[in-house]
């Protein structure tokens, strides 16, 4: 892969159609992984996304008839991926399919349904009921009335798209409750709770899959080749050794962002309840919960070792407690993941990352320069980076920044592993 000029990753005004589909926080274009897979000097045999999310690298690959895998520990976005990877030959049978859910979904109402976050009893018995209808005729009538949280990887592409138009219909239907945040949802209070027309409900159902099934694909997508979105670890992948030609992936932002919160409007159709959330967030590489895994600092180099000591020694609030152990537990998440990267990867072959820095305070946390500097200690010959501004972004929108710093913007960095 040459080391020439990148498109900047940020999904912009002008990217292709393809990147509005089920758009997600941390997405990058179906253009800047086009670009990275027309790079490589031939046809890789198999391109890895250890941070799937909602599968562009997946579905770019599959459209260029490339096998690919996809891992991400969240499963809701596993079956918005899966969803992506849906064959043109099934496209025809979406609108009677939609039709067909809606004709045999019956009102069911559960205790503490965790639909009930947002809405009246009534108004989550409409939504389960059609989840229930969709997994009867989709996926396995014998265990409709079970969550399906932990069967996201077994998922058709066929129901993993019909559970994504749900996905989608709930966040249309729920969205008076959202507040300023993207990433962060408030409980409902109990007499603030709202509530759905049935009728309106399945229209919006309909409307959502008639909206996903327009926007699904380009024109040149076939489909066919061995593509797959399951649900797996960046630490721990499930692959052979030296396996893959090529990764294309964006870890979790070092920014605090609670990626399963951000979810749980999805997370709750598929019948996770707080108990499973909180285990998902304590999960994932850049969750702001403490789990405790802080790793061996002295390994990571010294861009690390500085900025850790910063904000150790910072004399804000809280400074040498909750933020120094989230970067300790941010950092360790990643040295492990650039670890199994290293492993996986077949010799000289490239991990392509889109990363973003930050600052903590008025410390700079130059987060490319950091996982860098880790590729080099496990074996990574050459590390460089293209650096793109981003100008709107957490920080810029946050008053309290100025009392740090004149300037919020921040840099994405696309690095080069190899």
């Amino acid at each position: 892969m040459s080391s020439a000029t990148f498109v900047n990753p940020k999904v912009g005004a002008k990217s292709d159609p393809v990147d509005s589909w089920y758009r997600y926080y941390a997405g990058y274009s179906a253009g800047f992984v086009e670009q990275v897979l027309s790079g490589l000097p031939s046809v890789p045999d198999m391109v890895l996304d250890p941070w799937n999310g909602t599968g562009t690298t997946t579905v770019v690959a599959a459209s260029r008839n490339v096998a690919a895998v996809g891992f991400d520990v969240n499963p809701a976005l596993v079956v918005v991926a899966r969803a992506r990877l849906l064959g043109a030959g099934v496209w025809a049978s979406i609108e009677p399919l939609g039709d067909d859910v809606i004709t045999h979904a019956t009102d069911v109402e559960l205790d503490n349904d965790p639909l009930r976050f947002w809405l009246t009893p009534a108004a989550a018995g409409v939504i389960r009921g059609l989840q229930q209808s969709v997994h009867r005729l989709l996926v396995d009538a014998g265990s409709a009335s079970r969550p399906v949280y932990e069967q996201a990887s077994a998922m058709s592409t066929l129901a993993a798209f019909f559970y994504t138009v749900l996905f989608r219909t709930v966040r249309v239907l729920i969205a008076p409750a959202a507040g300023t945040n993207p990433t962060w949802w408030k409980r409902v209070s109990e007499d603030a709770l709202l509530s759905l027309d049935p009728h309106a409900v399945k229209a919006q159902f309909r409307e959502s899959a008639k909206e996903l099934a327009q926007g699904l694909h380009r024109d040149n997508y076939v489909g066919g080749v061995d593509v797959r979105a399951l649900l797996g670890d960046s630490r721990n992948l499930q692959l052979q050794d030296a396996f893959i030609d090529v990764a294309v992936g964006s870890p979790p932002y070092c920014t605090r962002i609670d990626y399963g919160v951000a979810t749980r409007p999805e997370l709750a159709v598929l019948g996770a309840g707080e108990a499973q959330l909180k285990a998902l967030r304590n999960e994932m590489v850049g969750t702001p919960t403490m789990t405790g895994e802080h790793g061996d600092p002295g390994l990571w180099g010294p861009t690390a070792a500085s900025f850790l000591a910063g904000v150790a020694d910072h004399g804000s609030k809280a400074s040498g407690g909750y933020y120094t152990n989230y970067f300790l537990q941010y950092y360790a998440g990643m040295w492990d993941s650039i670890s199994e990267l290293r492993r996986v990867l077949k010799p000289g072959s490239p991990a392509v990352l889109v990363v973003q820095d930050n600052y903590y305070k008025d410390l700079h946390n130059d987060t490319a320069k950091i996982l860098c500097e880790m590729a080099r200690a496990h074996g990574f010959e050459q590390a460089e980076r293209h650096d793109f501004p981003v100008i709107r972004n957490r920080a810029s929108m946050n008053p309290k920044t100025r009392q740090y710093r004149t300037k919020a913007t921040a840099v994405e960095s696309v690095l080069v592993l190899r």
